[in-house]
């Protein structure tokens, strides 16, 4: 599916990949590294917006860049929210699937039945009104108005509650059991754990190592993890979290932030969507502490 063979980019002086070499087949694979590893400059070449530096780069056999028709086999979905703010989400997918050549009547059907694969209702009001969820759903809708094989997605579960994640998790793996390859980025180890069997560590524009996830996991198995969590009750939701033994530390941060401790990050992660949806705990956010993942990710190499 894609290839890249000792490819680099610079941004200036600043490196994005350092002769970068990859090889990731068909099924899901994640991306994943802390801030600044390289993903999302891999993921624009993936998508040719930018042109590598040096280094060869194949995706589905052809070179991504100033490629018109290799993009109409990819659908991509950006991290930052790259949506009409004032359309509602019919309109919004209509327009974007008249730009892909479809005629009107194609494009509302197209509208409609990408609404309905992410399961987000029609809804009238502007996108701009939508949840942080809804709009992850409409952004992925957009990236599959074109049938394509490949879809690649950036932080796609950055910033929503744990319920949501949890069904974007549904969503997309349903995907890729009807046959469509996915690439995804993230910057939780344990969040691509519950989607992705294959994984390929980034750190400053390097490949780390690449393979089934369960090995990169046992490495790190007695490391402590922090990770800072956004609710309006930092205080109850540390107390509950203690009590359930998913954490030894909890530290409020502010009014609206809590950091904790973990050594088994599969039970903690694994816990939120409950604590929200059936406890009531609002988690609007959860952030692995980068420096945290850095350290993680040094284990992994030296082992």
């Amino acid at each position: 599916m894609i290839a890249a063979d000792q490819v680099s980019k610079w941004y200036g002086e600043v490196v994005g990949l350092n002769k970068y070499s990859v090889d990731i087949g068909s099924g899901i694979t994640g991306l994943v590294g802390p801030n600044g590893a390289g993903k999302t400059t891999f993921i624009r070449l993936l998508t040719g917006q930018m042109q590598k530096d040096n280094g060869s780069l194949h995706v589905l056999g052809e070179d991504p860049f100033d490629n018109p028709s290799l993009m109409q086999k990819i659908g991509y979905c950006p991290e930052h929210e790259s949506l009409y703010f004032s359309k509602g989400a019919v309109d919004f997918l209509t327009s974007m699937a008249m730009m892909h050549g479809y005629d009107k009547d194609d494009a509302v059907d197209r509208a409609y039945k990408c609404l309905d694969i992410v399961g987000l209702e029609v809804q009238k009001r502007p996108i701009g009104t939508y949840s942080k969820g809804m709009k992850q759903r409409v952004k992925i809708a957009q990236a599959l108005l074109h049938d394509p094989k490949l879809l690649i997605l950036d932080e796609p579960f950055g910033g929503v509650d744990p319920v949501i994640r949890v069904k974007l998790f549904e969503l997309i793996s349903g995907l890729a059991k009807k046959g469509m390859h996915v690439v995804l980025s993230s910057h939780i180890l344990y969040e691509v754990e519950r989607i992705a069997p294959s994984v390929v560590l980034m750190s400053e524009g390097k490949m780390i190592l690449q393979g089934d996830i369960s090995h990169i996991l046992d490495i790190v198995e007695d490391y402590t993890h922090s990770i800072i969590l956004h609710s309006s009750r930092p205080g109850e939701l540390g107390a509950a979290l203690m009590q359930r033994e998913l954490v030894h530390g909890a530290d409020i941060q502010t009014d609206s932030s809590l950091l904790v401790k973990t050594k088994n990050p599969s039970a903690f992660y694994g816990a939120l969507p409950d604590m929200t949806s059936k406890e009531g705990f609002d988690i609007n956010g959860v952030l692995p502490v980068d420096n945290d993942l850095q350290a993680i990710f040094d284990r992994v190499v030296r082992k």
